[in-house]
């Protein structure tokens, strides 16, 4: 008796963690001088019919694959599309993946469709997007969709079907009860008492830090969103700036960690300014920084249950965040504010 436990519950963290996974992907990617042949940074890879490579990657740039790959073909952002027969794992960060020769391993899609004309001889994985079987497909696996459906010839699937919230009925039109559901739900609300006990922790500890970038997130949300957004191109341009020299890519393999690390301090940052708003509009503002960390993570942590839609907007608020504490960096001077903030009123209401 297997335990099958559905990527579901992983939902409040998982729009960080396919961050974090596009910029893991560029260090697993980058290419070393001895593969070049094989692997690229930037740029489409062809492999033409009639010829045989061991691997193929490439971190941004979509590959096409008519001959034969003995290993594994991945993509960091890219279209996949496989022409011809893959021994190991077709994978894609975001991008859709079309199988039109057989598959020796797993086909995995965080952000993406997926389109199946061939043989899978393993299991399919698409964080968002659709699956479609094809009329000649096989998949000798699993097939789960966090945030999609599996369309088109769900008999060619050998194991089980799963989509959305939880594990739908399995491919010969029997129901599943295995309790995944209930598990979905534990999973969710561990996360997100986790995520609440990161906020707290951070607010208690460091009040000030979280004051001051919560403030520059209030005075300048388009700024502070501006340069979260701009995060992510530099984080990739210095994953390609180190990559060029065997010297920097020990710094390379921090440099992802790192950037996980700063995006879930925003995401930190941006549940924290979410919980004072709430409190300031409710009222209750005089239960102090702790009480708005965790009205505020459990309202962002809420808004990962709505399919796609919460992805995004915990994906924004993160980027929001840590968007806030660049400009606050920049700013070391305390601004001066026109209106009182939350700790004036915390304090008024203690008194």
């Amino acid at each position: 008796m297997s335990l099958v436990i559905p990527c579901s519950i992983w939902t409040p963290v998982r729009p960080i963690l396919a961050l974090f996974g596009l910029v893991m992907g560029l260090v697993t990617l980058l290419p070393l001088p001895a593969h070049a042949l094989q692997q690229r940074a930037i740029g489409e890879v062809v492999v033409p019919s009639g010829e045989t490579r061991e691997d193929v990657s490439t971190a941004f740039g979509d590959v096409t694959v008519r001959g034969e790959v003995e290993d594994d073909v991945e993509a960091g952002r890219g279209n996949v599309l496989v022409d011809g027969r893959v021994g190991g794992d077709v994978k894609s960060a975001v991008g859709d993946i079309t199988v039109r020769d057989p598959v020796g391993g797993d086909v995995k899609s965080a952000v993406g469709d997926v389109r199946v004309y061939s043989t899978v001889e393993g299991d399919i994985d698409v964080g968002n997007g659709n699956v479609f079987l094809g009329t000649e497909a096989r998949v000798d696996g699993d097939v789960e969709c966090v945030n999609g459906s599996v369309l088109g010839n769900t008999e060619a699937v050998q194991g089980s079907v799963m989509a959305g919230m939880a594990s739908n009925s399995n491919h010969d039109g029997g129901d599943s009860d295995d309790g995944s559901g209930i598990l979905g739900f534990f999973g969710w609300l561990l996360l997100t008492l986790v995520f609440a006990a990161c906020t707290v922790l951070l607010s208690v500890l460091a009040p000030g830090t979280m004051s001051s970038v919560a403030r520059s997130l209030e005075r300048s949300p388009g700024r502070s969103l501006l340069f979260g957004v701009i995060s992510i191109p530099v984080a990739v341009v210095l994953c390609a700036v180190l990559a060029i020299s065997v010297v920097g890519i020990p710094v390379l393999i921090l440099l992802a960690p790192a950037y996980l690390a700063f995006l879930f301090f925003g995401a930190l940052v941006a549940a924290f300014f979410v919980g004072r708003k709430i409190l300031l509009a409710t009222g209750r503002y005089r239960g102090g920084n702790a009480l708005a960390a965790v009205v505020g993570a459990v309202a962002v942590s809420a808004t990962s249950l709505v399919p796609f839609v919460g992805d995004l907007v915990i994906y924004g608020l993160a980027l929001l965040g840590a968007g806030a504490t660049i400009v606050a960096l920049m700013n070391r001077r305390r601004p001066r504010l026109d209106y009182e903030p939350y700790e004036t009123y915390a304090e008024t209401g203690r008194r």
